[in-house]
């Protein structure tokens, strides 16, 4: 089970993107229920929200491995390359894009783990 962050202004989206985490056995948690210290798995982001823009590249230099995937209205520009997100998935979208998605992270995340321990 991994830790998910859910960065997304819109309570309707965030919603679903909790229901679609918890649906795939993993743990959905907000900005706000992020601890001091805590290290999420992944991050689904919405990098068309300044606030929430501004936490993916702080947590990005605590962080350097934490794999974004950002899930946005807007395209890719120049704020969200600077993050290095692992995919890009544009709203709308089908539920098994954005599912295949957060796998596809979930597995870099994890092969990174395994490269943390073995080093």
């Amino acid at each position: 089970m991994a830790t998910i962050l859910i960065v997304d202004p819109d309570p309707a989206n965030r919603s679903l993107l909790e229901l679609l985490v918890l649906r795939l056995g993993h743990r959905p948690i907000g900005q706000r229920e992020l601890t001091e210290g805590e290290e999420p798995d992944l991050m689904l982001l919405e990098p068309a929200s300044e606030p929430g823009l501004r936490l993916a590249h702080r947590l990005r230099q605590r962080l350097l491995r934490l794999p974004i995937l950002c899930v946005s209205i807007e395209p890719p520009g120049e704020d969200t390359s600077s993050l290095d997100a692992v995919d890009y998935v544009m709203k709308p979208f089908r539920r098994s894009t954005l599912e295949h998605a957060l796998e596809r992270a979930l597995i870099q995340s994890r092969d990174g783990e395994e490269v943390r321990q073995t080093a």
